[in-house]
């Protein structure tokens, strides 16, 4: 029989790409608004939209000859920060007049562990794994003597909280405004979270009154809470709040949006407040990519990211991007994740200072965000394009039908090249047009200079949205939608797409 060509039943589908990743379910039965592919975008704050995301750039001019553990902000007073990393068993602050070369501090107590920062009382305090908590105060680097041999920092309740890695169980809190004042004799706090169930304490959250402690073990994991809203310490208590749930370190368990959120060794989740029986609860938030994090599931940290509205967490090659998005269908917040691969590979580390992210590299160099990029520096003098695309879910018919026309909705942010593809497998793909990018243009509010001075046309600077379309057809018995850039910058708010099903059959 011959294969019939008359076409009936014309699909409308309008996918606004709300949703993000999610790899929980098969590519064909996620939501229209979700994705199965997001590289290298995010969710823009000002618009809530998919937006491509910025480049970056080298910090610093050389390379440290060993990864960078970690990167940290140290704000000292009004007046007064530095930029601080851990690399190859030493403490580093960024010095130089551009702010592009590396001093060097003093030793760590080893080269492989992943310090613990917080800053209290002015000082930066370091939990290395040493015998006791080292500080930094921008010119005198030292050790607090008889402080716990620690590798996790919190502050609650003006105290400094740190675990104890050659005491099983143990958790300590300093006498109150003073790092200094470890004597638990006097007003400082020791006590045994969970005593004798032979676990390590490896990470802190804080959740109000509430201390949330993580620990781990070969073959079990455990949190517990102490709450410390009681004046009198003595009154304070632990309790079991999960046994079956940790952090997996020291640097994977933060406070954002009113919650903790932690990364375990079966993916992204949080402990958010109920008004069921128990009051904390833990929630699987990361429930659509945790697939994902299970089969690679060593993560270096994770950071709340005011600029982006985000947290970022990086698990080897890859930094996840999780963001809480209002849905007025739902009347709630919803999650929404994408990811992001630099040119530059891994990605240690994630702060934000003055508005601005940096990013410290297992290649020694200190990156960050540039909104005026569209290519990632592998170094000073290297900018290489990156690959950045959104796939809509996968869609099935019972016989097979024609693609006749598909749409993009398109924003402008930074001159490059792109593609509209229609994707039959993973692998699998055709591209049905090509599309140049423009650049962003600027609003009058951020002009700086005078109409008077102008010499172009208001209409020359910039470009507004515009819709790519083709009406090339393809046909198959399922296909996915794919806008993928080869450099350049882009939003991508919907895209449509005309399906016209098949009658008949072989």
């Amino acid at each position: 029989m011959k294969r019939s060509s008359k076409q009936a039943n014309v699909q409308q589908l309008n996918l606004v790409l709300t949703g993000g990743l999610n790899y929980s379910q098969s590519p064909a039965n996620i939501a229209e608004n979700e994705l199965t592919r997001a590289l290298n975008f995010i969710y823009d704050p000002a618009t809530d939209q998919l937006m491509s995301r910025p480049g970056t750039s080298c910090q610093t001019a050389t390379a440290l000859g060993d990864p960078i553990l970690k990167g940290y902000y140290y704000v000292k007073d009004a007046n007064t920060a530095y930029h601080i990393c851990a690399a190859g068993g030493k403490l580093y602050y960024l010095s130089g007049a551009g702010l592009d070369a590396w001093t060097e501090i003093g030793d760590l107590a080893d080269s492989t562990t992943t310090p613990s920062f917080i800053t209290f009382n002015s000082k930066l305090l370091i939990a290395d794994g040493g015998a006791d908590i080292k500080y930094w105060d921008g010119s005198i680097f030292g050790t607090i003597t008889s402080s716990p041999q620690a590798t996790a920092l919190a502050v609650i309740k003006n105290r400094v909280v740190a675990n104890a890695t050659d005491e099983p169980d143990s958790v300590y809190l300093s006498k109150t405004n003073d790092e200094t004042n470890w004597d638990t004799s006097g007003s400082a706090v020791g006590l045994k979270a969970g005593f004798g169930d032979m676990l390590s304490v490896n990470a802190f959250g804080v959740y109000g009154d509430d201390l949330i402690i993580s620990k781990v073990g070969a073959n079990s994991k455990r949190l517990y809470r102490l709450n410390v809203a009681d004046a009198t310490t003595t009154n304070w208590y632990v309790a079991s709040l999960s046994e079956n749930n940790s952090s997996q370190n020291a640097n994977t368990m933060i406070s954002a949006w009113n919650n903790v959120f932690f990364v375990d060794s079966n993916g992204f989740k949080s402990i958010k407040g109920v008004t069921q029986y128990g009051d904390l609860q833990i929630d699987l938030v990361g429930r659509k990519i945790n697939t994902v994090l299970a089969q690679t599931n060593i993560c270096d940290g994770m950071a709340y990211i005011p600029t982006y509205n985000a947290i970022w967490f990086n698990i080897g090659d890859r930094v996840f991007c999780y963001t809480e998005r209002y849905s007025a269908e739902a009347g709630t917040a919803i999650p929404a994740f994408t990811d992001i691969n630099f040119a530059w590979n891994r990605c240690t580390s994630i702060y934000e200072a003055n508005d601005i992210v940096y990013l410290t590299g297992y290649d020694g160099y200190l990156h960050r965000l540039d909104e005026s990029l569209a290519t990632d520096e592998t170094d000073p003098s290297t900018a290489v394009s990156y690959i950045s695309a959104v796939r809509t879910k996968t869609f099935t018919f019972f016989t097979d039908a024609i693609l006749r026309k598909i749409q993009a909705y398109l924003r402008p942010k930074a001159v490059g090249a792109g593609h509209i593809q229609v994707c039959y497998a993973e692998n699998d793909k055709v591209i049905l047009k090509s599309f140049l990018t423009t650049a962003e243009g600027e609003y009058l509010y951020d002009a700086t200079g005078y109409l008077n001075d102008a010499t172009g046309y208001l209409y020359d600077t910039g470009t507004s949205p515009w819709v790519e379309a083709t009406r090339q057809r393809y046909r198959n018995y399922e296909m996915a939608f794919e806008v993928e850039l080869t450099s350049g910058r882009v939003g991508v708010e919907w895209i449509k797409a005309e399906i016209a099903s098949l009658e008949g059959g072989e």
